[in-house]
């Protein structure tokens, strides 16, 4: 495995996002993953796809992975509340999107909530963008702006409404994108998911006759007690 950890983070904002690169290590990963469609599920967010269940070995590994990664969090790795994580594919054709799947999102108010995206597939799929709300300037949503940033953002969705659903790439109308991660087979990327993020998918999927040949990826969350040091 590189062992070389990449700091991806912009250099006009202060959002710590940052890489690692497992390469063909990961073929392993893609290889367990099923291509049964009563396998998947559609999940419990608004993730525009399919979900499936990892092996139990993978909760190994991303703790491994975790292990060098925490520390550009200021995060103690031996202080792992919970781990989830899943096999995610795109299914969904532009025209099934809702409005909140066509601009950026965040998982979860909690700093201390890690994302990682785990790619086991290449940038013909598109990549992940990391976006600012123009009106507000916010990047990172918490306790404390939520409020503000949803009932601004409503107002512009209701001001505004889609014509035509798609998939976000570059920039938008209500959002900046600030930085962009394309996808290479085997990194993983990792930021708080408090931020504002989206998948930046090219085109429409690929027909899920065979999922695991499309933008297939294993998201993981892994959420920390209370921060060791400043990130």
């Amino acid at each position: 495995m590189d062992q070389d950890i990449m700091n991806l983070t912009p250099t006009d904002s202060h959002t710590p996002i940052c890489c690692l690169s497992t390469g063909q290590e990961s073929l392993k990963w893609k290889k367990l993953a099923s291509d049964y469609k009563p396998d998947w599920v559609k999940p419990i967010n608004s993730y525009p796809g399919l979900w499936a269940r990892v092996p139990d070995s993978y909760y190994d590994f991303i703790r491994e992975i975790m292990t060098k990664m925490a520390p550009f969090f200021g995060l103690d790795v031996n202080d792992v509340k919970r781990v989830s994580a899943n096999y995610a594919v795109v299914t969904k054709s532009q025209t099934e999107l809702g409005p909140y799947q066509t601009i950026p999102h965040f998982d979860n108010l909690n700093p201390n909530q890690i994302a990682l995206v785990h790619y086991l597939c290449d940038n013909q799929f598109g990549g992940t963008g990391f976006y600012k709300h123009r009106a507000t300037g916010f990047e990172e949503i918490t306790t404390t702006n939520h409020d503000t940033y949803r009932d601004i953002l409503d107002t512009e969705l209701q001001a505004k409404p889609l014509e035509s659903p798609a998939y976000i790439r570059a920039d938008h109308p209500l959002f900046m994108r600030t930085q962009y991660l394309e996808a290479q087979f085997g990194d993983i990327v990792a930021f708080p998911s408090n931020i504002l993020h989206s998948a930046c998918i090219v085109g429409e999927p690929p027909s899920d006759k065979s999922l695991t040949e499309g933008r297939l990826t294993i998201t993981s969350f892994i959420v920390f007690g209370q921060r060791s040091t400043q990130a």
